[in-house]
Order: structure tokens, then C-alpha cells, then sequence
């Protein structure tokens, strides 16, 4: 397979993602243009149900270790699986100087948001769905930031489809959120860094150079792993063969993941994108529901399906526009 630029849609499929997602991705790369909203949409969809899964995963995760142990876990295993994924693809792993500082300024922020996220995520005085709630308010920022950092417009529609998501994850919420206040303030601060950690990847996804998702995504990991590695050696402990399975498959969970979220960010525009990231919320609930127990209230399921509604009418806004653009 031809490299070409992330300016393109060629981010690279990654074997491991479901066939209809690749094809449709390779399907785009055969049209050459720099924007794919159908695609991005879906390779976001994906990385959310792939996020849901690590959300769970870690929770269960922090029973047996402590949240920088598990956020270890979920760095070490997604640095080498972008690796592997790079090996196998042949995708380069050097980018260029102006990448460079875009990257950098990436993984600092991705490991700002990752280390607020594991946080409460290890912390037991917040339930997942509360958790996964705070962090969703990052899309809302994404939206915020994008005109100003990247010059993209924000339509009507997608302020709408942003507002009813966002009233649908209070929803979802609930209307009490039993959790100490500061706890509260480092998942809001998450979802900040995670909001810049998503404009930089746009920013890398339409420079217009070689920087493949692998590389941007190895060296986040490899940042993050450092950072995490640092703070569980004081708090360390040995885990047992169920810890290790399931701190293996956060790791791959949120590895996968984040190549999924990259591939998106360079194929579309950031707040249309971001605000996808709802879906996760949803998700997460699913499996919160199934795996630990946290059964939703009506009043949760009504914002699940304003937040699936949202998501789906943008998805389908970005079907249209795909169609209506000149080939």
C-alpha cells in the first residue's frame, strides 16, 4: 500500500479493526481528497466503543492496583501496540520538524487528560457513568476552541446536535453526582487537555506532511508511559494472573483506541468529530450496566437516546455532505 500524506485520508487501516471500517477507509484513499466526513465519523464511533471498553476494563482493573499502575498498563500496551501496527502496515515513524512541535504539544496534553482520567476512573467515590459523563464535556470545548485555533466554522446544525448531546449526557448523569468537589474539578481539567490533545491531532491530520497515526500515536504512549511509570513505582503492586489479563486488555483497548481517534481527527473536522465522541457515553453505560452493575434510570435512558439522536443526525449530515461534494 502507498503512503501519502495525513493531509490525505491514508492514515493507514489497522488490521485489526473491523472489515467494513477498512474498506471504508481504503475506499477513501483511492479518492485522494483531504476531507472524509463518513469516514471519520466511523473510525470515531469506533474508537469510542473501543474507549467504553478500556473505561470498564480499568475500573475493573483498579480493584486489584492502583490507577497509575493500570495507566502504566494502558501506556506501555498501546505504545507497543502502535508498533506492532506500524511494523506490520510499514508506516514511517519519523515526521517532520513542524510535526514534531505539533506532536509534542499533543502527548503533553493527551498525558495531562490521561492522568486525570485514570484518576477517577481509579477512584471509588465516583460511579463509571459519572465519570465518563465529567470527561464527555470535552467535545464542548473541542467545539469552543476549533474556530479560534483552526479557523473551521461552526454551523447551526452542529450546535444544535452539540446541545441536544449535551443535555442528554446531564441526562445520563443523572441529577446528582455524589462526588467530592475536587474530584469533579481534575475529570473537568481531563476533558480541557483532552479537548487541545484533539485540536493538535487535527492540527498534525492537516499539515499537509508525512507524519503517520503510528508515529503520533507511539510517541504520545511513549510520553504517557513515561509520566505513569514514574508515578507507580512508589505506589507499585504486583498484580495476579486476573490483574494481568486485565490490565493487558485496557492497555490494547485504549492502544487501539487512540490509532481509531487519531485516523479520525485527520479525516474530518475537529468539533464535528468531537462531538461523535458522545457515543462513548452511551457505551459506556452499556457495559458499565452489563459488567458492573450501575443500572440506568429512565431518566438515563432518555438522555442515552438524545445523545444517540445527535450523534446519529450528524452522522448522517456527514453522509450528505460527502455525497454533495464535487468528485
Amino acid at each position: 500500500m502507498r503512503l501519502v500524506s495525513t493531509s490525505s485520508s491514508s492514515q493507514g487501516a489497522v488490521a485489526a479493526h473491523p472489515p467494513g471500517a477498512s474498506a471504508i477507509v481504503l475506499a477513501a484513499e483511492r479518492e485522494g481528497r483531504a476531507a472524509h466526513p463518513t469516514a471519520g465519523v466511523l473510525w470515531m464511533i469506533l474508537a469510542q466503543a473501543l474507549f467504553a471498553a478500556m473505561n470498564v476494563l480499568a475500573r475493573l482493573s483498579s480493584e486489584g492496583a492502583p490507577w497509575p499502575e493500570v495507566a502504566a498498563s494502558r501506556t506501555l500496551v498501546g505504545a507497543a501496540t502502535a508498533l506492532g501496527v506500524a511494523l506490520v502496515r510499514r508506516a514511517p515513524l519519523s515526521m517532520s520538524r513542524g510535526d514534531r512541535r505539533l506532536t509534542w504539544a499533543r502527548s503533553l496534553c493527551g498525558t495531562g487528560a490521561m492522568l486525570c482520567t485514570f484518576y477517577t476512573l481509579g477512584t471509588p467515590e465516583i460511579a463509571l457513568g459519572d465519570a465518563v459523563t465529567l470527561g464527555a464535556t470535552s467535545p464542548i470545548f473541542v467545539a469552543l476552541l476549533a474556530p479560534r485555533l483552526l479557523g473551521e466554522r461552526s454551523s447551526p446544525r452542529l450546535w444544535l446536535a452539540t446541545a441536544l448531546a449535551f443535555a442528554g449526557v446531564a441526562l445520563v448523569a443523572a441529577p446528582r453526582l455524589a462526588i467530592a468537589g475536587e474530584i469533579a474539578l481534575v475529570a473537568t481539567l481531563g476533558a480541557v487537555f483532552s479537548a487541545f490533545a484533539m485540536i493538535w491531532l487535527r492540527r498534525i491530520g492537516g499539515s499537509g506532511t508525512r507524519a503517520s497515526p503510528e508515529s503520533v500515536a507511539l510517541h504520545f504512549s511513549l510520553v504517557a508511559s513515561a509520566a505513569m511509570i514514574f508515578l507507580s513505582i512508589p505506589v507499585w503492586r504486583t498484580p495476579d494472573a486476573l490483574g494481568v489479563v486485565l490490565l493487558v486488555g485496557t492497555g490494547l483497548a485504549g492502544g487501539l483506541g487512540q490509532l481509531a481517534m487519531t485516523r479520525a481527527y485527520a479525516l474530518d473536522n475537529a468539533a464535528r468529530i468531537g462531538a461523535i465522541g458522545y457515543v462513548g457515553v452511551v457505551l459506556s453505560h452499556v457495559l458499565a450496566a452489563a459488567w458492573l452493575g450501575e443500572i440506568p434510570s429512565a431518566r438515563q435512558l432518555l438522555g442515552a437516546a438524545l445523545v444517540m439522536a445527535a450523534g446519529l443526525w450528524l452522522a448522517a449530515q456527514a453522509i450528505r455532505d460527502a455525497r454533495r461534494r464535487p468528485r
